[in-house]
Order: C-alpha cells, then structure tokens, then sequence
C-alpha cells in the first residue's frame, strides 16, 4: 500500500485564513472581560437583596395565536 492509500493516517494541514490571530485574541479576551464584568453585577445584584427567577424552557413568551386564513382574500 502506498501513502496516498493511507491518506486517513495523515493530519490535514490547518485552513489558511486571513484572520488575524491578534484580533481572535483580542476578542477572545474582550469577551472573558464581558463575562467577568456580569458576574460581578449579578454578585452586587445578589448581594444587594436581589433575587433571580428561573424561568422553565418549556415556558414561551408569547402564546400561540389563533391560526388566521387568508383564503378568498384577494379580489377577483
């Protein structure tokens, strides 16, 4: 068998990309730096007599509406 056989046994090389890894970086950390900073306001909100309420996934915000038919609608 010759290499091109086994090419599952090679590792592909990595996607070239204009991104620069910088600003993946530096957008990486912004968002650590986000995060952070909401911990802290739910930390002062909680420590401040502030409750959370969860809400079940189940649960929508809006209730179903009433299914509307637009057949006949438009003029002849």
């Amino acid at each position: 068998m010759s290499d091109a056989d086994n090419s599952y046994d090679s590792v592909p090389e990595p996607f070239e990309t204009d991104v620069d890894p910088d600003v993946v970086k530096s957008s990486a950390m912004q968002k650590q730096e986000e995060r952070d900073e909401l911990s802290q306001q739910i930390d002062q909100f909680l420590a401040a007599g502030g409750k959370i309420n969860y809400v079940d996934a189940h649960v929508l915000a809006d209730p179903p509406k009433k299914p509307t038919s637009n057949y006949g609608s438009q003029p002849i």
